[in-house]
């Protein structure tokens, strides 16, 4: 195995490819998403990524981030991670309709709670000890700090039914 240049040919037997890959936050930052007051998500993001239970963002009313930051995403199975988000956040829709509601947004004490949470359990690991993509680090000027939620599929789920089942607590609700 190798790699040929203009210059030259390369033999090797492995080759790591080093892409710049922005996990969970890169897809949003990278676009011109705006909320209230015409603020973007890598303004809001600057310092680190900010939700509520990885599906909501403050200042953001109705944008719903599925497998994104906050979430187990990458550190359980995709499919049912993408799954358990898109059905929580169609319950939520359902749920604004039967309440005559529109929009639903997180609130920044709730998801400051949450990415406090995230970070207390992530700290308990291994994972934060190293300069990783779960932490930012292959990406310059990215504010380091753990990125998806590490608590466990169950647990995260029993996290999200809680909140559904308290009225969406931690989301402002109106009209």
């Amino acid at each position: 195995m190798g790699a040929k240049t203009e210059a030259a040919s390369y033999e090797f037997d492995t080759l790591v490819l080093a892409t710049g890959f922005d996990a969970l936050t890169g897809a949003l930052t990278r676009i011109d998403v705006r909320g209230v007051g015409g603020v973007t998500i890598a303004d809001t993001w600057a310092d680190g990524a900010l939700t509520y239970l990885g599906v909501a963002v403050p200042g953001f009313p109705n944008l719903h981030s599925l497998s994104g930051p906050g979430s187990p995403s990458v550190l359980a199975n995709m499919a049912l991670t993408a799954e358990q988000h898109v059905d929580w956040v169609v319950d939520l829709i359902i749920a604004l309709d039967e309440r005559g509601f529109r929009t639903a947004e997180a609130r920044p004490d709730a998801a400051e709670a949450w990415t406090k949470h995230l970070h207390e359990v992530a700290d308990k690991t291994l994972f934060t000890q190293a300069p990783s993509w779960y932490m930012g680090a292959n990406i310059e000027g990215k504010k380091s700090g753990f990125i998806p939620y590490i608590g466990g599929f169950k647990t995260y789920i029993d996290h999200c039914s809680a909140v559904r089942e308290a009225g969406y607590s931690g989301f402002v609700l109106s009209s």
